[in-house]
């Protein structure tokens, strides 16, 4: 029988954490993250709509970050906790209600792994939008049934490459990554182990991120990955065949398949 934590632990808890320390990591990035997601409201506006919300729900956002789903989501119910381990991602967050006159978020700063639920109250919705970045995530899961009475959504990566497009994952990880399970794959089956039947649904995305030329990233992508002047031709193809000039900088376009799972509590 597949042991699906162990390959969690084993295999994907390293790919979320390949950038280090958690907190300090979204920390340094917070203000780039927050101007990047701020083009595309619209589309955050779109999902929150799908989740057949009502004005009488209490929701958690978990791993909120900057707040992308959490103002959405606090103009349409009762209360919204938003729980995040960046402190400085959660500024831009509370700053941001704050301009919208929202007085129903609750932001919390902690790692949601070790966080006590029972410091808040049981919420009818729980939201995660690739944030499960934890070690146990069969416990997670479990917190996170145990924690909601009606309705569970967990948006997560359905390509082995997580964040990355599967082609450019595969110049990253090598031949790694033929043995490394999506997320969703992993949290589907954990589920199916708990006796929870999910709605499974993928959708095909579209990661666009601007560089100053297509030099500047090459240099900022074989940096990241630490990867050597070997795999640097290969990078360099792949920015080229998927960059676009316009006008003020390069737009690198990555493909990114984005499972939506959710299940009704029990």
């Amino acid at each position: 029988m597949t042991n699906w934590n162990k390959i969690w632990k084993d295999k994907k808890y390293p790919m979320w954490i390949n950038k280090g320390d958690i907190a300090n990591y979204w920390d340094k990035n917070a203000a780039k993250r927050f101007h990047r997601l701020s083009k595309n409201r619209s589309s955050s506006e779109k999902q929150v709509e799908e989740l057949n919300l009502k004005r009488t729900d209490v929701v958690l956002d978990i791993g909120c970050g900057t707040g992308r789903f959490t103002i959405p989501i606090a103009k349409r119910v009762k209360t919204v906790y938003g729980i995040d381990v960046s402190k400085e991602m959660l500024k831009f967050a509370k700053r941001e209600s704050e301009k919208e006159g929202l007085k129903n978020i609750s932001l919390i700063n902690a790692n949601f792994e070790t966080f006590d639920i029972n410091k808040i109250e049981k919420v009818d919705v729980s939201i995660s939008y690739n944030s499960l970045g934890v070690y146990d995530i069969k416990k997670v899961l479990t917190k996170i049934n145990n924690l909601t009475k009606r309705d569970v959504f967990i948006f997560t990566f359905a390509e082995k490459g997580e964040w990355l497009d599967k082609r450019l994952a595969e110049i990253v990880y090598g031949e790694h990554i033929k043995d490394i399970p999506p997320s969703a794959e992993i949290i589907y089956n954990l589920l199916k182990e708990m006796g929870i039947e999910p709605d499974f649904e993928v959708r095909h995305n579209v990661w666009k991120s601007e560089y100053n030329s297509m030099e500047d990233a090459v240099k900022k992508i074989t940096e990241f990955y630490k990867l050597g002047d070997g795999l640097k031709k290969k990078v360099e193809n792949f920015v080229k065949e998927n960059s676009v000039y316009n006008g003020e900088k390069y737009v690198l376009s990555q493909q990114r398949d984005i499972a939506k799972i959710h299940w009704r509590v029990k």
